[in-house]
């Protein structure tokens, strides 16, 4: 895959290292802990540092806000349109393969591939009776394009690591409307 292409076959754990080593990098307190100590090693469930100013996963309500183009929303069922032709791969248009991002039109926030191409983690989860699944978003290459339309959610493992990238935001940024 190309340079432009998203980051693709990632666990929930290899995103949470990223981040905390991409805050590091530009000199911001890492977000993610485990016992008290900065996330670096493992697959171990960690939790946010709400004091922190690095970077972290979105939450599924901070994604959709963006996904929907934020105060500028025209209400469309996919990131920038009601066509999912026009924004996004999914399974009809691709042949299961990822493309450079931006290729496709941006949502009125001018965001690229909400709707498409790879699934997007994000920081939410679900409980299930016997585990906890991690929330994605987004759709991607391998699934219909139903799944690409800003309301639609899907769980999956944070081990599992086919077909999962992901977008992230700083840990103190307050979007508007969002709470």
């Amino acid at each position: 895959f190309g340079d432009d292409n998203p980051i693709l076959s990632v666990s929930w754990y290899d995103i949470l290292k990223w981040c905390n080593a991409k805050s590091e990098m530009d000199g911001l307190t890492p977000v993610y802990q485990v016992n008290g100590s900065i996330y670096k090693t493992g697959d171990e469930d960690a939790v946010v540092n709400a004091l922190a100013n690095g970077y972290r996963l979105p939450t599924e309500k901070e994604w959709e806000w963006a996904a929907r183009g934020g105060v500028k929303s025209k209400g469309f069922l996919y990131s920038g349109s009601n066509d999912p032709n026009e924004v996004g791969w999914h399974k009809l248009n691709s042949e299961r393969s990822t493309y450079p991002v931006g290729l496709k039109a941006p949502n009125e926030l001018g965001i690229y591939d909400m709707s498409g191409n790879i699934a997007e983690r994000t920081n939410d989860f679900i409980a299930l009776s016997n585990s906890i699944e991690r929330i994605q978003r987004g759709g991607f290459t391998g699934l219909d394009p139903y799944f690409g339309q800003v309301t639609v959610r899907l769980s999956r493992p944070p081990e599992l690591r086919a077909w999962m990238g992901f977008r992230y935001a700083y840990n103190n940024r307050v979007l508007d409307g969002v709470d």
